[in-house]
This record gives C-alpha cells, structure tokens and sequence, in this order.
C-alpha cells in the first residue's frame, strides 16, 4: 500500500472495527491451554535467565450491583451470594492449576478489578486474598489495589484490605449529579456514601484513594459534570481519572438509541477544559498516563509499568488479560465457560489470544509510548536495538504527511484526538498483521 492507501485503510479501521489492543482483538482465536502454559514455563525461564522484569498478578471479577448504562464492559449484575460464592471458587481452582507454572515470580504487583470486587462480602475477600497469598509469591509486591464503588465499600472490609497490604483503592464515583445518577442506572449511590467511603478508607488506613469521574454522557449538562469535579475535590483524593463516554456495542444507551452528537462531543470537550483548570488549580499534576496525581506514588503501577517496561501480566478470572512477553498475549474465558469448566477442577480448555514474537513486542511497547512520547534511551535498553533504525521506513511515511516529531532523545505522534491516534500508529503495525486484517475484514484499500 502505498501512503494514501494506508491513510484510508487505517481511518476504516479506527472509525468501525478498533481497539487499542495489538495485536487487534479482532485478529485474535482460540488458543489451546497447552500452548499458554508453555509460554509461561519459556517466560519463567527467560526472567530466571535475567530478563529484566516486573510480573503483575491481576484477578478480574466480572460482577456489579448493577449495570450502569455507560458501561462498554461485559459484567453481570447482581447481588447473589451463592453466584459470587461460585465464582470464587472458581478463581480458587485456577490458583491452583496456575501456581506451578509461575512458582519462581516474584510478582511486584497485585491488582483487583472488573466489575467490582467490592461487591464480594468481607469473608469472600477474606477468603481470595488468603488463597492468592498461599500460591503466589507476593512477599515482594511494591502495590495491591483495587476498585470499588461508594455503595459496595465498608469498614469491615476496608479492614480487611489493610490487612492483606492493600495500599490503593479507586473509588468508582463516576457522577454526583442525582438526575444523572438515575439516568445510568446507579440510583442507589448517594453523596453520603460517598463521602463515607473516602472517610472509612481513611480511617482504615489505606494510603492511597483514586476516584474515577466520566464525562460526556448523554443528557450530561456541564454544570452537572463541574458539580462532580467540585465535590470529588473536596474529598481530596491521591489521584482522579476523568473516563470518556464512548459508543461501543456493550453499551446500553447505545442499544436503546441514544446516540452523541457532534453537539455533544463539542460540550464533552469543553467539560474536559474546565476540568482540567480547576484539578490542575487544586494541586494536581505528573504522569502522563495519569495526569491528575497528588504524588507520583499515587499512579496505578500495574498499568504503569505495563505500559513503560512491557512486563508480564497474569489474569485470573474471566476474560481476564494475560500478557506473556515473546510469546502470547491472551484473554481468560468468557464468563459461561469459565464458570463451565472450574468449579469441577477442570481447566478451561482454550483461550482467546494471539501468538507474539519478540519483535511484535517490542511494537506492543511502542504503541503503548508513542501518544505521549517514547524515550529513545529506555527503548533500546529495554530492547537492545536503535529505534530509528528498526521504525526507518514507519518514521519516514509519517515524516511525509507531518505526523511524527522526532529528535535524538523521543519520539512522539502527531495528532488531535484519540481517533487520529488510532489511525495514525498503525503505521507501525508489522505487515503480517496488516495482511490479516485486510483478510478479515474482506476489503482493499482501494474499495474503502
């Protein structure tokens, strides 16, 4: 292809078939179990050889109180004891069959999301933790934390956190707004419980409190999305995370009709400037992946390091992400099948995934640093190539149509929004991967 053909071709696919996964989820088949385990005893291998390395260990617990209408994830709603009993021991199975492939990790951080973990009881938690401790080595983590919601936390089990070590926990506020709380299906959440969560984490000592806001929802005025900013900054908490409603085909207000407009996406971008203002005036400032941090410490480390080291990621749960270095990247099973297969001792005989070589990566990394500006020194130590010399040809297309700024120490894209980004890195893509897509989608450049 050449350059007006790859423009075209990636703006398809940014505009209808995206994810800002690489490989592309949609490239993605099943993968036998034999095959997983066999990349993780070659990646033990490769980190006892001296790998340099940060292993996390991330569960995912797919279930809430209820499902709000933003939401793009799959999770099940409900409070049934019996049905999160059942998961658990689930995920108590897989522990189990999955502990000796990864006996020698050290794993540096421990991390529980979803869903809402909270949701399970102070016993259930009591109970995952407890297990997680016995089969994996965890003596060593530098962060364990976890999400929530107002509705779902306690001071018993808030209590119960601090005991395991858990030292951050992301409180899922999202609006404050009463109207807007009714309107995406939260209307059991209440400003008194959020206040009393932010004060019950506190009290029971846990050090670091994130809270997540979500801007651009449907219906959403400013002045109701500004009124959350005020409220969550008197709370003062250690991080803040501004989500944007996006349309995707999970989403409920999508399935009932209610679509953004170019009016809207105008409004949401004008809350985001306003935001920006009043947090950046309250004292927040660092990371570029988080940028509304109170301190450095304050930053999600699994995310961190996975986008700055590349490291190993182990999943448990279903669907939950697992990334194996040079050999796999892979989500657990759906939810059906997992609850199918572990509750009888039985593992899960497949995953979804795709196979990664050394050099896809290394491109991995790239995708993930690029946006924000990747640091030519940390890739080649990390990596041991140059990186103008491995991206020539990427570098020199995206010289052409001024879309990279590159000097001797970063290199960074050139673009406006998430969708140019989105287009734009996959000029990077390697071109097996850009075959496969054209395969599966079943179009040429030049029918778009």
């Amino acid at each position: 292809m050449n350059i007006k053909e790859k423009i075209k071709f990636f703006n398809y696919l940014a505009e209808d078939f995206d994810s800002r996964d690489y490989p592309p989820i949609m490239l993605w088949k099943s993968i036998q179990r034999q095959r997983i385990e066999e990349g993780w005893k070659q990646r033990v291998k490769e980190i006892s050889s001296g790998e340099a390395d940060a292993p996390g260990l991330y569960i995912h617990i797919p279930y809430c109180q209820t499902k709000c209408f933003f939401c793009q994830f799959k999770v099940l709603a409900g409070t049934d004891p019996e049905m999160h009993s059942r998961y658990l021991e689930c995920l108590k199975n897989e522990m189990k069959r999955m502990s000796p492939l990864v006996k020698k990790l050290s794993f540096k951080t421990f991390y529980l999301a979803g869903g809402t973990p909270t949701i399970f009881s102070a016993e259930q938690l009591e109970d995952l933790f407890n297990t997680a401790e016995k089969r994996f080595n965890l003596s060593q983590t530098v962060q364990r934390l976890i999400e929530a919601t107002p509705a779902t936390l306690s001071l018993k089990k808030l209590r119960v956190l601090k005991k395991y070590g858990f030292n951050r926990i992301t409180i899922g506020v999202e609006v404050i707004d009463k109207k807007m709380l009714h309107a995406i299906n939260r209307q059991h959440q209440t400003e008194k419980m959020v206040k009393d969560s932010f004060e019950q984490a506190r009290q029971a000592g846990i050090e670091f409190i994130n809270t997540d806001l979500i801007a651009g929802l449907p219906g959403q005025s400013i002045d109701s999305f500004l009124y959350g900013v005020r409220f969550i900054l008197k709370m003062r908490p250690d991080a803040i995370h501004i989500f944007t409603y996006r349309e995707e085909e999970l989403v409920i207000f999508c399935r009932i009709g209610k679509r953004i407009t170019d009016k809207d996406r105008l409004r949401k971008e004008k809350m985001l400037a306003l935001a920006e203002k009043m947090i950046r005036k309250a004292g927040y400032g660092f990371g570029s992946n988080e940028p509304y941090l109170l301190t450095p410490d304050a930053a999600n480390f699994q995310l961190q390091y996975r986008y700055q080291y590349n490291v190993t990621l182990l999943g448990l749960g279903a669907l939950a992400l697992s990334f194996i270095p040079n050999h796999h990247v892979y989500h657990n099973a759906q939810i059906e099948d997992y609850l199918k297969f572990w509750p009888e001792d039985k593992a899960t005989p497949f995953f979804t995934g795709y196979p990664i070589s050394r050099a896809e990566t290394r491109l991995n990394y790239v995708l993930n640093n690029i946006r924000n500006g990747l640091d030519k020194e940390q890739f080649f130590r990390l990596y041991g190539v140059q990186f103008d010399k491995t991206y020539q040809k990427e570098i020199e297309d995206l010289k052409r149509i001024n879309r990279i700024k590159n000097d001797s120490e970063k290199v960074k894209l050139i673009t406006k929004n998430d969708f140019e980004f989105r287009s734009y890195s996959k000029f990077f893509f390697g071109s097996r991967v850009i075959k496969e897509l054209q395969a599966k989608i079943k179009i040429k450049p030049s029918e778009i």
